[in-house]
């Protein structure tokens, strides 16, 4: 079966070195990293184009920060699909309010150099997303997920996120590094994506 790799970057940012990392290590592999529009709902749209395009393919969701969210909700939606499988890298759990600190600002895309307003709407559709993943999250996405908490993250407070984790009661992958919000060493997860890709 064909093996896909889809990176998700987090907020405020684009494909960088991660994607670069997934490439040499999975040279066989078709590797996609999408810039994504700073609209959550159109950003999920992108997303879910892109997943819909591989529906006969093995593939690997891997999402840092708020890419992580987006995992989670994309594995609400495709729960019933069996050659998924979701890496959560230090995820922004409840980004409507992480982010509330920038409310109204005018951010400058670091990688991009693009400009975006925190508007209402902004935190509107992150909440709407978020009430889906508490509504629709269930065993499956669990058994199918792999969620990876940097112990230094400076950034993100994942303490709800294990929380709401926890509430399931089954059994399930956490691995724990010594790394801030980048999560810049890839080791432990591209170890956990070769292990789950089946040749």
């Amino acid at each position: 079966m064909k093996k896909v790799i889809i990176n998700i970057h987090g907020f405020n940012s684009g494909p960088g070195g991660k994607l670069l990392e997934l490439q040499k290590q999975f040279p066989d592999c078709e590797v996609i990293a999408p810039q994504l529009p700073y609209d959550p709902l159109q950003a999920i749209k992108v997303l879910r184009d892109m997943v819909n395009s591989h529906k006969h393919t093995d593939v690997h969701i891997i999402g840092t920060s708020l890419g992580a969210f987006y995992t989670m909700y994309l594995s609400t939606l495709y729960s019933e699909r069996n050659n998924f499988t979701y890496y959560l890298i230090n995820p922004s759990f409840e980004p409507h309010n992480t982010f509330r600190r920038y409310e109204g600002e005018v951010l400058t895309n670091f990688k991009t150099q693009e400009q975006f307003q925190t508007t209402p709407e902004f935190f509107s559709s992150l909440a709407t997303l978020y009430d889906t993943i508490k509504l629709h999250y269930n065993a499956h996405c669990i058994h199918s997920s792999n969620y990876f908490i940097g112990t230094k993250d400076e950034v993100v407070d994942f303490s709800s996120f294990i929380d709401f984790i926890k509430l399931f009661d089954l059994p399930y992958r956490i691995y724990y590094s010594e790394q801030g919000h980048r999560f810049e060493d890839m080791s432990m997860v591209v170890q956990k994506v070769r292990g789950n890709m089946i040749f």
